[in-house]
């Protein structure tokens, strides 16, 4: 049975959408859905809809498939004006016969076999569970996430060995960095994410980013009907987390309007103990590190909205939609770059207003010419309050006076207002289906101002300013041939970037204007190519001269975040080489498996990275060149399924990263030479365990349980060939992760209970920052409509 509901055209071609349903109108998931005689399928989500994209004819025959329904034959129409499409109802299957499958590639799965070391991770699985983005990514092989604390803490990725901002992040194709950190990782729901697309050392042209170690692309739901959907989330810790979402769509004229608001907020009052949790007693002197503390300044609140009007899918536009972004946030500080010393006072806020335009279209002007037009503004001022005479401990008392004020140095009132603005233009032309051009130019203007109301004489900034412009170029050549086995891409990029900086020195009761200037011309370039061995077995090949500019928190520092100034840092260039093997998916009776692997070798120069300093007794983050850095490794990951009822994933990644200069900035030796980088984690493994019961157990609605896994093997806090053999050691971590989650039959609600590190296990970081212990949390998801 057939009836209309949404179709859209799309690049390269016409997609089509729709979702499969049971004879009571009831969604099913995990539905078979293949294009008959073409290479394109996949499975339904969770609420029973499917897209298939790029498709090229006008008539395409569909076969659904799914135990205990009988198998649909479906014909579609499909036009470039008829934005209609399907809803498709599978009968009950009377008597029980084996399963008939007919398979065919997803989208995700293709972009995996383009040639670069790449991963497309859905998150429709993760949207009814209380679970962060950050975490997802982390069990995703080949990638490190680290944070500094609880919800809200500074966070630090890695990929393949490469950390910092050597990794980029993206939104729909647009730098994250602009959006500011009230809108990160660290607060967008994950129920506003349609999937994470992650590039490891090789990054494609249309992303246009200066990425060193790789990229990630974070790609928003962009549903074809009408929504509105809720969800809350409560847990340990005083943590709650609301998310409500929605999307319109006139289907007679267009007009399109979607819409997204977040509610972020913890306590972080977690458990910590351990060698840099200690009190001092202050009529003896003695150090008492047996204490169990509780972190008392650790709070984190965030808001925020993301509204766009505009239209879509009509003649003259893909897309043009106008967006608003507002976000804000509050962060208390509980330390500086350690825990040795902890702040009961300190605190920073942050607000973002990025007004945006953009427009897309297919077939511009002439066939298969697409263009891709973003232009935005983004408003950002921070404000960091570390004003307080008061010194306390971890028992969160207050054991001392500091008479000039400030818990991390010199007393701060500091307001930083920032302006970005951001012009990108992508165009690709495709000949045919098997050559395609593409081209990205992305332009920003980047200016700081600061104000400290504490500042002393001779301190005052409020005539300073900085400056950054930045521009980055791309051109790319794609080839598909031998009936698309090989799967060829060549680009070059070049990199530019200006730094104007105007300081003042305070002498004998005057201020002096002082100017600093730099800037930087440099170029890459690169390959990434896709042979299919075998229709199962995929061979890929992808290397790059990749560029990094420095960014403005690196240059100008950030007080917020205990980062000072460095102000003569160089960009990093790297020579990178994936190498990978993919196998599969193999099918065998209704069992089924992927197997995918990478070598990867990374030669850095000029490599930025980020250390601790002592200054007036507070550890403080300063970022420097560290000459050539060298890091080379594997990654694996193994998808197992059965029946799409229990799934196993295991993956793992050893990454063997070192500091190879013979010499020094100074011209000495360095006694660092072929050691590890400290505090690097460099072995891991990740594996994840999902079990939905079956019809038999469950009558109605869809019961499932997970279990997540982590290990990550001990490392040093400190350079590994120094000092004695009782160096300061991050042991190994294991995580688990318990969950259990619940779908109502009307589809519309879900309920979800996790119980994080559940055997709370004491769990470090970011040099030795310990992570919160246990935690249960409680979830509900209503789709309104």
């Amino acid at each position: 049975m057939i009836s209309p509901l949404a179709f859209g055209q799309r690049r390269q071609g016409l997609s089509l959408q729709g979702v499969v349903v049971d004879q009571e109108d009831i969604p099913i998931p995990f539905c078979t859905v293949v294009v008959k005689g073409l290479d394109k399928g996949g499975y339904t989500k969770e609420d029973g809809s499917f897209e298939i994209k790029n498709i090229h004819q006008k008539e395409v025959e569909l076969i659904v498939n799914h135990i205990g329904h009988k198998t649909a034959n479906v014909s579609v129409q499909l036009s470039r004006n008829n934005h209609e499409g399907i809803i498709i109802q599978l009968e009950d299957e009377g008597v029980k016969l084996d399963e008939v499958v007919v398979y065919g590639e997803s989208e995700a799965t293709k972009m995996e076999k383009e040639g670069y070391s790449s991963t497309s991770i859905s998150t429709e699985k993760f949207e009814i569970q209380s679970v962060e983005l950050n975490a997802i990514l982390d069990q995703t092989s080949g990638i490190n996430v680290r944070n500094e604390g609880g919800l809200g803490s500074r966070t630090r990725y890695s990929i393949n060995g490469l950390s910092g901002n050597s990794v980029r992040f993206f939104i729909d194709g647009i730098p994250m960095e602009y959006y500011g950190a009230s809108y990160s990782l660290n607060s967008i729901p994950v129920s506003l994410i349609e999937e994470m697309q992650v590039y490891k050392g090789v990054v494609p042209v249309n992303l246009g980013a200066d990425a060193l170690g790789g990229a990630v692309n974070i790609k928003t739901k962009n549903q074809g009907q009408n929504s509105l959907g809720f969800s809350y989330s409560l847990g340990s810790f005083n943590t709650h987390q609301v998310a409500l979402n929605g999307n319109y769509r006139n289907k007679n004229n267009g007009l399109t309007f979607r819409g997204s608001v977040f509610y972020n907020y913890s306590d972080n009052n977690y458990k910590v103990w351990g060698d840099d949790v200690y009190v001092v007693d202050p009529n003896t002197g003695r150090i008492d590190r047996s204490i169990v503390a509780e972190r008392f300044n650790d709070g984190f609140e965030s808001m925020g909205t993301k509204l766009d009007f505009g239209f879509t899918d009509v003649k003259w536009a893909d897309q043009l939609m106008i967006s608003l972004l507002y976000s804000d946030m509050y962060k208390e500080v509980q330390h500086g770059a350690t825990m040795n010393v902890p702040f009961g006072e300190r605190f920073y806020t942050q607000g973002n207003v990025v007004p945006s335009i953009h427009y897309k279209k297919s077939d511009f002007l002439t066939e298969g010419l697409e263009i891709d037009v973003f232009t935005s503004f983004a408003m950002n001022s921070r404000t960091l309050v570390d004003s307080t005479t008061n010194k306390y401990n971890w028992h969160g008392d207050i054991w001392a006076q500091n008479p000039s004020g400030g818990e991390a140095g010199t007393p701060l009132h500091s307001t930083t207002d920032e302006g970005t603005l951001i012009n990108r233009f992508n165009a690709s032309y495709s000949i045919n289906d098997q050559n395609r051009f593409n081209f990205n130019v992305i332009h920003t203007e980047y200016k700081r101002t600061a104000f400290n109301r504490k500042a002393p004489i001779g301190q005052d900034t409020s005539n300073n300013y900085t400056k950054m412009s930045k521009n980055l170029m791309g051109l790319s050549y794609s080839n598909s041939s031998f009936n698309d086995r090989l799967r060829s891409n060549v680009f070059g990029k070049v990199y530019n970037y200006n730094v104007n900086m105007l300081d003042h020195e305070y002498i004998n009761g005057e201020y002096y204007p002082v100017y600093h200037s730099n800037s930087d011309n440099n170029y890459g370039y690169g390959l990434a190519i896709g042979y299919d061995i075998t229709k199962d077995i995929t061979l890929q090949l992808s290397s790059e001269q990749a560029v990094r500019l420095p960014e403005p928190d690196e240059l100008f520092g950030n007080f917020s975040e205990n980062i000072h100034a460095a102000i003569d840092l160089k960009p990093e260039v790297s020579k990178n080489v994936n190498l990978g093997l993919r196998f599969g998916e193999y099918y065998w009776n209704e069992h089924s498996m992927t197997f995918s692997t990478t070598l990867f070798h990374r030669s850095v120069s000029n490599m930025i990275q980020q250390s601790t300093q002592v200054v007036d007794g507070v550890d403080i983050f300063v970022n420097e060149n560290f000459g050539e850095i060298t890091s080379k490794g594997i990654d694996f990951q193994i998808d197992y399924d059965y029946k799409r009822q229990f799934e196993i994933t295991l993956s793992g990644a050893y990454n063997d990263t070192r500091y190879m200069s013979l010499y020094d900035i100074y011209g000495r030796e360095n006694m660092y030479y072929g050691s590890r980088l400290k505090n690097e984690p460099f072995l891991q493994f990740n594996s994840s365990v999902r079990y939905r019961f079956s019809r038999q157990w469950i009558k109605k609605g869809e019961l499932s349980m997970f279990w997540n896994m982590r290990y990550v093997y001990d490392y040093y806090r400190h350079w590994e060939n120094i000092g004695s053999d009782n160096k300061d050691l991050i042991p190994s971590q294991w995580i688990n992760d318990l969950g259990v989650s619940y779908r109502l039959p009307n589809n519309k609600l879900a309920l979800s209970l996790d119980l994080k590190n559940m055997f709370n296990t004491q769990v470090f970081d970011n040099f030795a920052i310990q992570q919160p212990g246990r935690g249960v949390y409680f979830k509900v998801n209503y789709s309104i409509f």
